[in-house]
């Protein structure tokens, strides 16, 4: 990636003006516009269309300044990040690792994701595994793998994570994950009501927590302004020292994510086909 780590040293006002030629592209194009929109309409059937058109172009302006951001990443320095991405929240998580127990931690597709996956790499003071899906393209595999590896974060292909848990048990580690992908691949699922639809989601933190007893938190970027984000952690669940319903911890993630974005409706993936799963008649 020699030519994309070049480029990324471009200064701010290249990248953002890169990013209005992009959205110009976007609206033209109608890149998932449709798909977005359907997603705003059936999530808050209690905006009018207008009301639904202006979180459209939010969210697309967003998406465009997350695209170049995520480039200019591989040339961010730890203080710039933390910077551009503050974290608050730390000392409870912070505590636990230093006691000498690992732990979970979930967000979303909020905001700046990228980034804030390299701001907690930066800034932790233990070795963070951050589970992903593997994708197709070796080009953006290669891309990701640089970039999400840059300050020592190491990327686990969700089905492998098993094989990975023993150096999670052994001494004090970070298990990173986005929870709110669509669980397509597997029937092991937790259907819930989630943005006024029935919406399935993966059993994965669960199942971890329930696995290693670790404490689990969550964080969710916000975007403050172009180019700057505020993220905070918030303990979850305390496996070790409560007791939890079936799939209460699933639970508890879906109604933060759902928080978060009632207060910032225009900062998710809209364009990501959330939904394309339908609930059986039976379903759970």
């Amino acid at each position: 990636m020699p030519f994309l780590r070049l480029l990324a040293r471009l200064p701010w006002f290249i990248w953002y003006a890169l990013a209005a030629v992009l959205f110009g592209v976007l609206r033209l194009g109608g890149y998932r516009r449709q798909v977005a929109l359907d997603n705003l309409a059936a999530s808050f059937p209690h905006l009018d269309a207008p009301a639904r058109a202006r979180l459209l172009g939010e969210y697309q302006t967003g998406l465009v300044q997350i695209a170049v951001e995520t480039i200019k990443g591989l040339s961010l320095t730890p203080a710039q990040l933390a910077q551009r991405m503050v974290l608050e929240g730390l000392e409870e998580l912070q505590a636990d690792l230093a006691a000498g127990r690992s732990v979970l931690l979930a967000t979303g597709h909020c905001a700046n994701w990228e980034w804030l996956l390299l701001a907690l790499s930066a800034q932790l003071p233990v070795p963070m595994d951050a589970l992903y899906k593997p994708l197709k393209s070796p080009l953006a595999e290669r891309f990701f793998q640089e970039l999400r590896g840059r300050f020592g974060a190491r990327l686990i292909p969700a089905k492998d994570v098993l094989a990975h848990l023993k150096p999670f048990s052994e001494s004090p580690r970070v298990l990173a994950m986005v929870a709110d992908q669509v669980p397509a691949s597997t029937t092991h699922r937790y259907w819930t009501r989630f943005l006024n639809q029935d919406t399935a989601f993966y059993l994965g933190l669960d199942d971890l927590a329930r696995a290693t007893g670790a404490p689990v938190y969550v964080v969710f970027a916000e975007r403050l302004r172009r180019g700057h984000y505020r993220a905070r952690v918030q303990r979850l669940a305390r496996p070790r020292d409560e007791s939890l319903a079936a799939r209460e911890i699933s639970a508890r993630y879906v109604e933060r994510l759902e928080q978060h974005l009632m207060s910032h409706p225009a900062q998710w993936l809209w364009g990501h086909r959330r939904w394309k799963l339908k609930k059986p008649l039976y379903g759970r």
